[in-house]
């Protein structure tokens, strides 16, 4: 009788690799663990809710159906008031989010860091020299003003730290009620930094809004440059290869993409052309479906595997890999440090990265410009990131059978080797426990060949 096979851990691997591995690891706990870092990466995904809201109120008022768009254009001012709230105050939400974030890893009170980061990028953002009643335009607060609020939040924070490490605050009796406590404590920090950015801004005339959105144009240019999308699908696959957790080393990209795609969204509202392909969407829908290494045409083609293991792997990782849930196939098959599906793992993500760039820069399909949530299966995904573009589910289904053709080979040998083993193990008999019918351990190398 044959059973399912018990696969051991793979012997130590010789050579420079652990220390490799353990050097990327260092470096990307390292960079994960960085707490400015950590609080950006919690402010712009605390906003995501909200710009998926907002998302959902523009598909609303711009549908995918012409017959649609012209039943909604009397309502399409109102449908898109959420939407304006929402994404076109992205500024706000993140500067908030990340001083809240940032606060909360020192060990501040989060909730008053937050509104004095508010109060500072709220003072830097109301342009000076109005004749007239004055008022703050959206777009000083949107997108544009991303990048100085994050520089606010972080710089209003440290204030705050260095204040109450140096215990220059007000500190109220005990028996005094601790939400006076709390509203004092928080009254020089605030004092400090909102009397400092009044006198960057209003009196020394330096607009950071413009300043820091002028200088992050060449990020945002180059992140979404075809070259920067190759570089983060080759860095992403390479890192999971070894067993380091990619993310990390994303992180500091998150801003720029959330930046991209409300851009992006500010251009369909005002019908111009949509200026950024690489959002994170982008990525999402079209290069890793079913996780890092479009690992959902790996686990369409473990239906057919013929090993035991694979099969049970299959199985189990089939449905997470359809919600762009990875860790099952990336460990269960395995894929870490599996050097018989490491070509595929790399070059599957740069090739259709390349496709889909290039179908985005010729105008064969939309680039992506709605958030949407993650675990959608990615067909739909995209079909809704695109605002409903066709040629995005043949894009997605297009890239989709590009990689299940690169996983093919490259697994249809790995099963193959495995199923000898299994065969094998199964006419050495009962294994150590001696119970009637099970194989013997099978050792597994990280190639898939046995010992």
């Amino acid at each position: 009788m044959s059973g399912p096979v018990r696969a051991v851990d793979p012997a130590p691997v010789s050579g420079p690799l652990p220390g490799v591995r353990g050097r990327l690891q260092a470096l990307g706990e390292a960079v994960g663990n960085q707490r400015h870092l950590l609080a950006v990466r919690d402010g712009v995904i605390g906003a995501l809710p909200l710009i998926l809201v907002g998302s959902f109120f523009l598909l609303l008022a711009q549908p995918p159906s012409v017959r649609l768009q012209h039943w909604v254009a009397p309502y399409a001012a109102t449908l898109l008031l959420p939407y304006r709230m929402l994404g076109g105050l992205i500024g706000l939400y993140v500067t908030f989010g990340t001083a809240h974030a940032l606060a909360k890893r020192y060990g501040l009170d989060a909730p008053a860091a937050g509104l004095v980061a508010l109060a500072s990028y709220l003072v830097a953002a109301m342009p000076g020299g109005i004749v007239g009643p004055p008022s703050l335009p959206l777009a000083r607060v949107g997108p544009g003003g991303l990048f100085a609020g994050l520089v606010i939040a972080i710089a209003s924070v440290e204030v705050t730290r260095l204040l109450a490490k140096g215990r220059l605050t007000l500190r109220l009796p005990s028996s005094a009620p601790e939400v006076v406590v709390r509203s004092f404590a928080s009254l020089i920090p605030c004092f400090v930094s909102v009397v400092t950015t009044f006198l960057v801004v209003h009196v020394l005339r330096v607009d950071l809004v413009m300043l820091l959105e002028a200088l992050a144009a060449p990020l945002l240019g180059a992140t979404g440059s075809l070259w920067a999308v190759l570089s983060i699908c080759g860095l992403d696959s390479g890192l999971w290869l070894l067993g380091v957790h990619a993310a990390a080393v994303t992180a500091p990209i998150r801003p720029l993409w959330e930046a991209m795609l409300v851009q992006n969204m500010e251009a369909v509202v005002h019908g111009a052309a949509i200026p950024h392909i690489a959002t994170q969407p982008f990525y999402l829908w079209f290069i890793w479906q079913g996780g890092s290494g479009a690992l959902l045409a790996l686990a369409l083609l473990l239906v057919f595997a013929k090993s035991a293991q694979l099969k049970s792997v299959g199985r189990l990782g089939l449905l997470p890999a359809l919600c762009n849930v990875n860790e099952p196939l990336l460990f269960g098959v395995p894929v870490v440090l599996n050097p018989a599906l490491a070509i595929p793992f790399v070059l599957a993500p740069l090739l259709c990265g390349t496709v889909a760039y290039t179908a985005c820069a010729l105008h064969w399909v939309r680039p992506p410009y709605l958030e949407v949530p993650w675990t959608l299966p990615a067909p739909l995904g995209a079909l809704l990131a695109t605002g409903g573009d066709w040629r995005a589910l043949v894009l997605e289904l297009g890239n989709l059978a590009l990689a299940m053709g690169l996983y093919w080979p490259f697994l249809r040998r790995y099963d193959l080797r495995l199923l000898a083993q299994e065969e094998a193990a199964a006419r050495l008999g009962p294994g150590p426990t001696g119970a009637p019918g099970e194989p013997a351990a099978v050792p597994l190398s990280l190639g898939g060949t046995g010992s």
